[in-house]
């Protein structure tokens, strides 16, 4: 019996040592590994360095399996903390930009971006460039003034792109003024090239002195409404505007300096105009012309009517503030001027010398224009009320006093006149639809 016992005891001892060979095994690669890093050591030590080590590299593992998403994340933030702004032409791409781009969350997003604003920076930056470049490449012979209007002329129609919503109206404008100021330009050199024998003899170039005139007046009016719509752009880049603002000042001024040598000329009388002015002879005709009642009394009429519209945007526009009305009270004068030039070639008396402001020959004119500044002081409204009065008044007078006359250098001054009127008319509708 206990033989049998015995012999079980020993076959279980076998068992168990066959299987624990795998880990003695284990433990043994454990112990090199263990004697290797300690260098001493017998194979027991061996063995328990070894689970040691081989227990150490699983705990190791296991944290960094563990600890992985959170370096991902810490990988990613320093990533995007040390990349820059990058900047490409016409583009500025911020690390939050590319955070969206490539589909990460948790980036927070502004209520507003910069994009729109970088683009206007570029916009203006390029167009302010491209202005300096052509200013840079006007030919060095060419005439000052006339370098300066084709500047202004190149700048105002080419800043569609930084004027917002004015800016097709002004490149419209500016296609007029310039197609107008090529024909100007020819109307003044014809003047220039007149022969002095000629110019002794009858005077000025009546014709020509009209054309430029008319040309003048026209632009003085494109101008005006351009001085309005920059006034009145609020989306315009602020310093775009200030600068067209001076290009459009400086069209002015040269209109204005069309008017004045147009108006010489028609003064300029000759020998002819000189002997038989007192006849009633118009300049430059030397030919006997007289007026009618009808034509004497519109030119006088008209002069006070262009004083009444002055003085009455005068009054107002220094009531209201309100631009339009100053800015159209200077071409009321110029209306007014051009009437003078007429009223003097013909020998007529002007009947607003020595009169104020506001005061008026013809009685009819003068009740009319303290009724017009009474309803113009009422308000904003009605001042512009009575700009829409005034033109519309204007216009249907300056059609009788057409049809009442056969001189064309009379037709042609009235018809500068109307046109001056329709677009005054215009822009007061303009402006009162704003209110």
């Amino acid at each position: 019996m206990i033989r049998k016992v015995s012999a079980i005891l020993v076959l279980l001892f076998l068992i168990l040592s066959v299987m624990s060979l795998p880990v003695m095994a284990a433990g043994g690669n454990g112990g090199s590994s263990g004697s290797d890093g300690a260098d001493s050591g017998g194979s027991g030590g061996s063995g328990n360095g070894g689970d040691s080590a081989g227990n150490a590299g699983n705990v190791a593992g296991t944290s960094t399996g563990q600890d992985a998403p959170q370096a991902q994340v810490l990988e990613e933030k320093q990533e995007r903390k040390q990349q820059e702004t990058v900047e490409q032409p016409g583009d500025r791409i911020t690390q939050q930009d590319q955070d969206q781009t490539q589909g990460r969350t948790g980036v927070d997003t502004p209520v507003e971006t910069t994009s729109s604003d970088l683009i206007r920076q570029r916009d203006r930056d390029n167009f302010l460039q491209q202005v300096s470049l052509h200013e840079q490449n006007l030919s060095l012979d060419q005439d000052r003034e006339q370098a300066q209007v084709n500047v202004a002329l190149y700048a105002l129609s080419s800043a569609g792109n930084v004027t917002g919503s004015a800016g097709p109206e002004l490149t419209r404008l500016a296609a007029e003024i310039n197609n107008s100021y090529r024909n100007a330009l020819q109307a003044e050199q014809q003047i220039k090239t007149q022969s002095s024998f000629m110019r002794m003899l009858i005077g000025g170039d009546q014709e020509a002195a009209g054309l430029l005139i008319q040309y003048a007046d026209q632009n003085q009016q494109r101008t005006q409404q351009m001085e309005q719509l920059l006034a009145n752009c609020s989306d315009c880049d602020p310093q775009v505007r200030v600068m067209l603002e001076e290009q459009v000042q400086l069209l002015s001024n040269e209109q204005n300096r069309f008017i004045t040598l147009g108006q010489q000329e028609q003064g300029d009388r000759g020998l002819f105009g000189w002997l038989l002015g007192g006849f009633g002879v118009p300049a430059g005709t030397g030919q006997a012309a007289t007026l009618t009642e009808d034509e004497k009394y519109w030119l006088t009429y008209m002069r006070e009517e262009e004083k009444l519209a002055r003085d009455a945007y005068l009054s107002l526009g220094s009531k209201w503030d309100i631009p339009i009305f100053s800015n159209i009270a200077q071409s009321e004068q110029t209306h007014m001027d051009a009437v003078k030039t007429l009223l003097d070639q013909y020998g007529l008396p002007d009947p607003a010398a020595g009169k104020a402001q506001g005061e008026f020959t013809d009685p009819v004119l003068q009740k009319l224009y303290d009724d017009l500044i009474a309803q113009g002081s009422v308000s904003t409204v009605e001042a512009l009320k009575v700009g829409i009065l005034i033109e519309e008044t204007d216009i249907s007078d300056l059609n009788k006093a057409i049809a009442a006359t056969t001189h064309n250098d009379i037709k042609t001054v009235y018809n500068n006149l109307l046109q001056g009127s329709m677009n005054h008319l215009n822009a007061f509708e303009s402006n009162l639809a704003r209110y």
